[in-house]
């Protein structure tokens, strides 16, 4: 998995290009900053853009391109960011997060199960999980996204796995995205 990526981020160019998913900005964008968490953060879009609205930024992501292009990206924006190569199933942190970010952020089962659990000890109280991720349902559309159906999360797996979360919204769309090469 880790070559994937690293040769996904090996290019010039910016696979999900440079400006922050969309979701992400709605939501950061009515926010305070804080201290937040970006795992599988890849090229460091949306890392880079709340370290421009004053957040403490935290991020890994499985690969070194990757955290080479967020540091740079980052650079070219004046801002800096805590950015680590580590693996969702080996990362830990000691400090508490006023948001976590997941943004298609898909890991096996055994693994995001395990790291989803560490994610929830690790936000503050009040502090909010921000999830964008292919449901399901996105394996017949032949587009985008893990092609293994146990990748892909639905509203029981969100559920449970962030069990002891208030949810203030879970919902399924059918979005078209146009973010970069991929």
């Amino acid at each position: 998995m880790k070559n994937f990526w690293n040769e996904r981020y090996a290019s010039e160019q910016y696979a999900y290009g440079v400006e922050p998913n969309v979701f992400f900005k709605e939501w950061i964008d009515k926010q305070e900053p804080g201290t937040i968490l970006f795992p599988g953060e890849g090229e460091g879009r949306n890392a880079v853009y709340a370290a421009r609205k004053g957040w403490n930024v935290y991020a890994f992501d499985y690969s070194e391109s990757g955290k080479d292009k967020a540091l740079s990206l980052a650079e070219k924006h004046g801002v800096s960011l805590n950015f680590e190569v580590a693996d969702a199933s080996e990362y830990e942190s000691s400090v508490k997060f006023d948001a976590i970010v997941l943004i298609y952020a898909h890991f096996p089962p055994p693994v995001r199960e395990a790291f989803h659990r560490k994610a929830v000890n690790w936000l503050k109280s009040g502090g909010n999980l921000v999830l964008e991720a292919y449901n399901k349902q996105q394996i017949k559309n032949g587009t985008g996204g893990p092609k293994a159906p146990e990748m892909l999360l639905d509203n029981a797996t969100i559920e449970h796995e962030f069990k002891g979360l208030k949810f203030l919204s879970l919902e399924n769309e059918t979005l078209h995205m146009e973010e970069g090469l991929y």
